[in-house]
């Protein structure tokens, strides 16, 4: 192999006909240490000492070498404390990792040909899901579990369900060995499942592959089937820190090459924690946000994926300081001339207690955090909520800074941190004891209510009151403006058994139970009945300011008061009246209902199972019992004055 001349300082590797190029960005090393290999763990067939004296320009290292072909690895190694250190290379695309080393593979890459099926804002039904635990468990019956083609084995299912966009949870190369607690059970050393921790901003971690010599390849594939069912992926991305962690021990690759560059200092000693993890990238400077912008575009352009979900964007969107800036990466990435084109969504605070729903700029959207909690309220029969209900309704519970930051919010009732939704009816308190930290961890405000008892219980009453409670919820959720998001397994009633912080747990106290989603079937259809009816609601699927018609037991007047705990509301859609009625006080509300221009027919009652048949409505009010949501449909008639039927999940008439 032959040096080249005039290497140009590109950070990673690139190939061309002449030549790969390696550029790496140090400033805290005068030495790096380059060796090639056709395979890992074999012997190296070449290695060069890059000198900052002779192959650095400014603070990239960068060399150009003849005979390199695709296919081939290449070690960084550097100096640090007075040991050597592999270096994972950042802008590398795969990499693998034996016995201690960092072996960077060389490929090229171009953009994913797939069509996007670019739905828009209001059309969006978005799936949280993560990878492996979507079908881990032995009843999910994929050939390839925990895998992405587990996934696409089941894309039906979520395409039947409704789902048109597929949020994974991160799927950036990671590191697993953030934690120090055991199993308090089996002993065994947990770690860190979620992927919250990136040493990369490039790799696709390969443990979702089926094949980790070809896991590029398989995302990409990925992508491409997903859109040929007509639904999107959104990646959840972590920018704001990674999983070198605060100690100064651990290191990747960011420490040893410029450690203050790539991170936050408070008092110049320690790294600032504004994430919670025990560093913060340093968003601010100019390096870390090309690294960040180059990241993103190579997930949308190269691999095809729709958006980004940003974790804690809070951080994204400050200075050195901690403070927010104008001038900051979220405003980069807003106006750079791809990403400004695919989804963004935001998670608008962080782990220092910065809090900025409603701050973001067009076009991101954000996670409302105050539908949440203002439903989980008004769910479980609190007062004083009535009046932001009616803003969670009409998607306006956001306070936006300036006029032109409005955008749809994204609703949800649950999270992957958190209580699942059955765990939000069967809970008071977190049960989090297998973690191993005695309960501690995870949030203690979860606003849920057991039902009546904790946990689990087999009496008849209460497991029906639950799942008369969880199809409540996920009615205020699909029936609200916004852009509703379900939790992977919510529409089945997944349980973790209280556990609200289930990031170190991968078993199947977490996994989706596909046994248990046969048990709650209904529960299933009923999600797929709500979705239908949501997108053939013109209301809520296009821009509008128009309020609906508000009511309470008295038709045009609305419970206000403090203590009020039930509200109706009415839309007209062409031909038909819909009228929606939630009672979450605990005795039966007998409801006036408007005038029918044909005649009332239930649609939904979360009180009853799918055997019950209702009747047509023949006076002028309904009874709703507790807890309990119900949509009333005022259908036209056909030719022989009978009610237009209800064909499969959809309305025809709307």
């Amino acid at each position: 192999m032959i040096i080249l001349d005039n290497a140009t300082p590109i950070l990673g590797n690139t190939l061309d006909t002449k030549g790969a190029t390696f550029g790496i960005y140090a400033t805290d090393v005068d030495e790096i240490i380059l060796s090639i290999f056709k395979e890992p763990n074999g012997k190296p067939v070449f290695t060069h000492n890059l000198t900052r004296e002779d192959n650095a320009i400014g603070n990239i290292f960068c060399i150009k070498i003849e005979g390199v072909e695709e296919g081939f690895y290449y070690t960084f190694t550097v100096e640090r404390n007075e040991k050597e250190v592999s270096i994972l290379d950042p802008y590398a695309y795969e990499a693998t990792k034996e016995d201690g080393i960092f072996y960077n593979k060389i490929v090229t890459s171009s953009p994913n040909p797939t069509k996007k099926p670019n739905i828009p804002w209001d059309e969006m039904i978005i799936y949280e899901m993560h990878i492996g635990h979507f079908t881990k468990h032995p009843s999910s019956n994929v050939q390839h579990p925990a895998t992405l083609q587990g996934i696409i084995e089941k894309l039906d299912y979520l395409k039947e369900l409704g789902i048109t966009t597929i949020e994974l949870l991160p799927v950036y190369y990671w590191n697993r060995n953030t934690i120090i607690n055991r199993h308090p059970k089996t002993g065994e050393l947990l770690t860190d499942v979620w992927g919250y921790n990136p040493i990369s901003f490039f790799i696709f971690d390969p443990v979702y592959a089926m094949n980790e010599t070809n896991s590029r390849q398989e995302f990409k594939d990925f992508v491409n089937t997903v859109h040929e069912h007509g639904m999107e992926v959104i990646l959840d991305v972590v920018y704001n820190h990674t999983g070198e962690g605060g100690d100064k021990d651990t290191c990747f690759n960011f420490k040893a090459l410029a450690d203050r560059t790539y991170y936050r200092y408070y008092d110049e000693t320690w790294y600032a924690n504004c994430s919670g993890t025990g560093n913060t990238l340093n968003t601010s400077h100019h390096v870390v946000q090309e690294m960040t912008i180059a990241s993103l575009r190579y997930w949308a352009i190269d691999m095809g994926v729709d958006g980004f979900r940003f974790d804690l964007a809070s951080i994204l969107g400050q200075g050195e300081d901690g403070n927010w800036t104008y001038h900051s990466l979220l405003k980069r990435i807003k106006e750079d001339g791809v990403l400004s084109h695919v989804k963004l969504i935001t998670e608008s605070w962080d782990a220092k207690g910065q809090y900025d729903v409603g701050k973001m700029p067009a076009p991101y959207h954000e996670w409302s955090d105050v539908f949440r909690d203002c439903m989980r309220r008004f769910m479980k029969g609190d007062k004083g909520v009535i009046h932001s209900v009616t803003k969670c309704i009409m998607g306006r519970e956001l306070v936006f800074d300036h006029e032109e930051m409005k955008s749809l919010p994204i609703h949800y009732m649950t999270a992957h941190d958190g209580f699942t939704l059955y765990d939000l009816v069967s809970y008071n308190e977190k049960h989090n004891e297998e973690n191993g930290e005695q309960n501690r961890d995870g949030h203690s405000h979860n606003i849920s209510w057991n039902s009546g008892f904790e946990g689990e219980n087999n009496d008849l009453y209460i497991k029906e009151f639950r799942e008369r409670r969880m199809k409540t919820f996920l009615s205020m959720l699909f029936l609200s403006k916004g852009v509703p998001m379900l939790l992977m397994g919510d529409e089945v009633a997944r349980t973790q058994k209280g556990n609200n912080n289930a990031f170190c747990q991968d078993s199947e106290l977490v996994w989706f139970d596909w046994e248990r989603a046969e048990e709650y079937s209904e529960m299933y259809r009923f999600t797929q009945k709500l979705i239908s009816l949501r997108k053939h609601i013109p209301w809520l699927t296009t821009p509008s300011n128009v309020a609906p018609n508000w009511h309470g037991v008295k038709l045009y007047s609305p419970d206000w008061n403090y203590h009020s705990r039930s509200l109706a509301w009415s839309l007209n859609e062409g031909e038909c009246q819909i009228y929606f009625v939630v009672n979450n006080y605990w005795e039966t509300l007998r409801f006036e209902l408007p005038h029918s221009i044909n005649k009332w027919k239930v649609y939904i009652n979360t009180a009853h199972s799918e055997n019950v048949v209702e009747r047509d409505i023949t006076n002028d009010h309904y009874t709703v019992p507790p807890f309990t949501f119900c949509v009333l449909i005022d259908m036209p008639r056909d030719k022989n004055g009978k009610p237009l039927p209800i064909d499969g999940n959809i309305i025809k008439t709307i």
